[in-house]
């Protein structure tokens, strides 16, 4: 039986268990990629080595998720009109592995140090990378909302998250010891060797996926079109509104991210090699927190997952303001990495899943596409974290990332609490 001749739907179920397995195969392996390339531990000191600009350590740490949100508007307006979605993420996918394969080629091979070539280097091939899962990005969550059961959504980011976590929590004791054996930049280079290698893992798994064919194209709307559709949708839906203002208060944690191990550095005196640590506490506070947030969102809210993650941004800013005013032992410090791990696995699980139960099936790529576009911007907030830094102080920074993660609790609890037909 073919995709023509089938529904949507029993395409969908007949192929749900591989699309399943593919779909959390990609994120276990993306997760664990993302250790080795981690935005609060490895890139902040890869920059700092090549540059003193706490602007270009904070936008470097940043670039991934600004190349997935920025472009995603401009791609709805392109593809929204397709009956499927994976040539192009396949096409995507080709081109983000070949620039990140390059750059760790790059890296590792640099055996005369040029800071200027490295830097000017990691920003063009990285940026590649980066906005090419931006371009990809509206297909990906298409074809998750084509393929995935929405009580499902729960477990299959929740699995992608768990074991990906897992691994990455290992793979900073890995880290640990390339950072300390290996002299700078061969070090790094060997870590973005490894995480190239598993990211054509994770690109090839979901290129496979089986993707169900809508039996009629969307309307095709010109970027100008899906732009102002956006801004009514934005307009008359004031729980999208709040939506939007929760995820960009809790996404502020980013104005700090790359500066938590800056001033550990500075001011603790701990080695280079340590970032592995912290990253393994990093990643045990996303793995662990994950088991709840997956459970919530599957039998309670995915509401409650946003607040929740939101009462945990707000933990490592007053961390380092503590460790400001009276020295607290390393291990407290650590915890900082702990609660940041949380932050993340619970804003990216309660958001996404919260759009993709409120927005309606035939407007979803607009949806997410329109709502990650705005939200890409703030991105950049950790170059302005450096910028605050460079002018003022670390304790004006966090003061600033505090006070924005308790306004990030109250948005959260405006959120209208929603409930799909299937669960």
């Amino acid at each position: 039986m073919t995709t023509t001749s089938m529904s949507q739907h029993q395409f969908a179920e007949k192929y749900f268990k591989r699309n399943f397995f593919l779909g959390v195969a990609n994120g276990i392996l993306f997760n664990f990629a993302w250790a080795f390339t981690s935005g609060s531990t490895v890139l902040p000191l890869f920059i700092s080595k090549l540059t003193s600009s706490s602007i270009l350590v904070g936008l470097a740490s940043t670039l991934e998720a600004v190349g997935w949100t920025l472009p995603q508007m401009a791609v709805a307006a392109v593809t929204l009109h397709h009956k499927n979605q994976m040539p192009l993420y396949i096409k995507m996918a080709i081109l983000r592995a070949i620039a990140f394969s390059l750059l760790a080629i790059l890296v590792l091979f640099s055996k005369t140090v040029n800071p200027s070539y490295l830097l000017i280097t990691f920003f063009f091939l990285f940026s590649i990378y980066a906005f090419g899962g931006g371009v990809s990005g509206v297909s990906f969550m298409e074809v998750v909302g084509k393929t995935v059961r929405p009580n499902r959504r729960g477990s299959f980011f929740g699995m992608r998250m768990f074991f990906g976590g897992g691994l990455a929590a290992l793979a900073g004791i890995l880290i640990e010891r390339i950072l300390r054996v290996y002299d700078f930049p061969k070090n790094f280079g060997v870590l973005f060797l490894i995480a190239a290698v598993i990211i054509i893992l994770a690109l090839l798994s979901f290129s496979l996926v089986k993707e169900p064919l809508l039996k009629e194209r969307p309307q095709k709307r010109k970027f100008k079109e899906n732009l102002l559709l956006g801004l009514e949708i934005l307009k008359k839906d004031r729980n999208l509104r709040m939506l939007l203002w929760t995820r960009i208060a809790i996404g502020s944690y980013v104005l700090g991210l790359p500066f938590y191990i800056i001033f550990a550095k500075k001011f603790l005196f701990i080695p280079t090699s340590i970032a592995g640590l912290f990253l393994s506490v990093q990643m045990v506070g996303y793995l662990s927190s994950n088991i709840l947030w997956g459970r919530l969102s599957n039998n309670k809210s995915n509401r409650l997952v946003l607040l929740l993650s939101a009462i945990c941004s707000a933990i490592p800013p007053f961390l380092l303001l503590l460790n400001i005013l009276t020295k607290i032992p390393i291990y407290g410090y650590g915890a900082i990495f702990f609660f940041l791990g949380a932050t993340m696995s619970g804003m990216d699980m309660g958001y996404t899943n919260y759009l993709l139960e409120t927005a309606p099936e035939e407007k979803r790529p607009i949806y997410v596409g329109f709502l990650n576009t705005i939200v890409g911007p703030t991105i950049f907030l950790s170059a302005v974290g450096g910028l605050i830094i460079q002018v003022s102080s670390f304790a004006v920074l966090y003061s600033l990332v505090f006070l924005v993660s308790i306004v990030s609790i109250f948005f959260s609890l405006s959120l209208t609490e929603t409930k799909e037909s299937l669960r």
